[in-house]
């Protein structure tokens, strides 16, 4: 098979031409293949490795977060534990008359003499109210200290918030008088409105601004 005239120039040249041509050509060939070729491929490679890098940040980031998810479910799990425990410690409404004779007996068990047992309005605040209770009494400083013992070992919460002794007149000298102001605590329903504002009248709502 005869090869077109046209390379007639090139077979017939001096071997060094035609190396150079040869060497040209492909280089050509080379930079074709890379242009048109390897450069697009190496351009996805990079681009597959930045999406890679990438994916592994978000991977680490979303094991981050559930690690996390795992622990707040623990802690949130526990603090339900510790305000079911702080429930039980706070009395509710219906447990109020009976908490009342508990801390009165306690007094009278304790021997002392109870003069006033005077529960009073309650301090409303955000989480609960405060039920002041006023008791004056009289016995030994051993007998009240028994009382503020028994106090103390009750289920609920009963906290003596103010005291004062004084000593009884002559020929009773062992004897004290005691003023207390012990205070319980009912927590307050999900979803109560919030205590009003000094001077706002009991229900009713503060004017809006």
């Amino acid at each position: 098979m005869e090869l077109p005239a046209f390379l007639n120039p090139v077979l017939n040249a001096p071997r060094w031409q035609r190396a150079l041509l040869g060497a040209m050509g492909f280089a050509f060939i080379v930079g074709g293949a890379w242009v048109f070729v390897l450069s697009p491929i190496e351009t996805r490679i990079a681009g597959l490795g930045a999406e890679r890098v990438a994916l592994q940040r978000e991977l680490v980031e979303g094991r981050r977060i559930v690690a996390d998810l795992a622990r707040f479910r623990v802690e949130i799990a526990e603090l339900e534990q510790r305000i079911e425990v702080i429930k039980e410690k706070l009395p509710t409404e219906k447990d109020m008359p009976p908490l009342y004779r508990t801390v009165s007996d306690a007094a009278f068990q304790s021997g002392l003499g109870v003069s006033l047992f005077q529960p009073r309005e309650p301090r409303v605040t955000e989480h609960f109210n405060e039920i002041p209770i006023v008791v004056n009494a009289e016995g030994g400083y051993h007998q009240v200290g028994e009382f503020f013992e028994r106090l103390a070992g009750l289920p609920r919460v009963v906290n003596v918030i103010e005291w004062k002794l004084t000593g009884t007149p002559k020929g009773k000298s062992a004897l004290v008088k005691a003023d207390l102001i012990l205070a319980t605590y009912m927590a307050r329903p999900p979803g109560s409105p919030p205590p009003a504002k000094p001077g706002t009248p009991r229900g009713r709502s503060a004017p809006a601004r």
